[in-house]
């Protein structure tokens, strides 16, 4: 879900108008319109935004930055091995690696 498709998702969930949490956030209407088509929020007012919705910001942005994510997968039917290729920002390689090293120290662990 983008993070407009969330926005216009949370506020009809509220069941508030787009003109009432243009208020809320201090902006107007067409602002929130142009948010939920996914044009982009200007800083000051991303957090008036979270707290008008009742979220927290990283929730806000959280699908929109997996949206950079690619996974291709390439499997051989003639062999036993398989390869994935996946495409993202550094910063998830460098939380998947410290995952995949929790989890390779613990099936390496003495039983």
């Amino acid at each position: 879900m983008t993070t407009g498709t969330k926005i216009r998702y949370l506020r009809e969930k509220k069941k508030i108008s787009q003109e009432a949490l243009a208020y809320a956030v201090g902006v107007s209407q067409v602002t929130i319109g142009n948010w939920e088509q996914g044009k982009s929020i200007k800083h000051e007012y991303i957090k008036r935004l979270a707290e008008a919705l009742e979220i927290s910001i990283d929730y806000l942005f959280e699908e929109s930055q997996n949206k950079n994510v690619e996974t291709t997968s390439k499997i051989d039917v003639h062999s036993d091995s398989f390869e994935i290729i996946i495409k993202a920002p550094n910063h998830f390689f460098e939380d998947l690696h410290k995952k995949m090293d929790l989890l390779i120290n613990k099936f390496e662990a003495p039983k």
